[in-house]
């Protein structure tokens, strides 16, 4: 599986507890994680992005019906987006809708082909 590679300078701080690994990419423990993408946290799943020209960001997936006005991400500054959603164990799939435009997350390397012939991404949630 490829790991995509974070831009760690423009990174956001994340602090968080980080409980394991979704997509590939190394937990950080207990502290700052500085890296785009979903990943597991103690309460749920965080979702962060870099797009610094927009004007809102969120995710629509299974676990919201498909309706991103459901989970909307804050801007953190920077052009950094985040959003926390408490997820149970199980498989979902998910896209980010950037200034209404659908798209995959760049930063996760799980995808699977969708009815629109576009990918979604997907994560695990252990």
């Amino acid at each position: 599986m490829r790991v995509s590679r974070a831009v760690k300078e423009k990174a956001p701080k994340i602090t968080e507890t980080v409980v394991s690994t979704i997509g590939g990419v190394k937990s950080a423990g207990t502290g700052v994680a500085e890296f785009y993408g979903v990943h597991q946290i103690v309460d749920g799943v965080m979702f962060v992005a870099f797009y610094p020209q927009a004007n809102t960001a969120q995710v629509a997936g299974d676990f919201n019906n498909w309706q991103p006005g459901k989970n909307p991400m804050q801007n953190i500054g920077d052009g950094n987006w985040q959003v926390r959603i408490p997820l149970a164990r199980g498989t979902y799939r998910y896209r980010l809708v950037v200034d209404g435009h659908w798209q995959q997350d760049p930063h996760n390397p799980m995808t699977e082909l969708n009815p629109y012939n576009e990918l979604n991404s997907v994560v695990k949630v252990k």
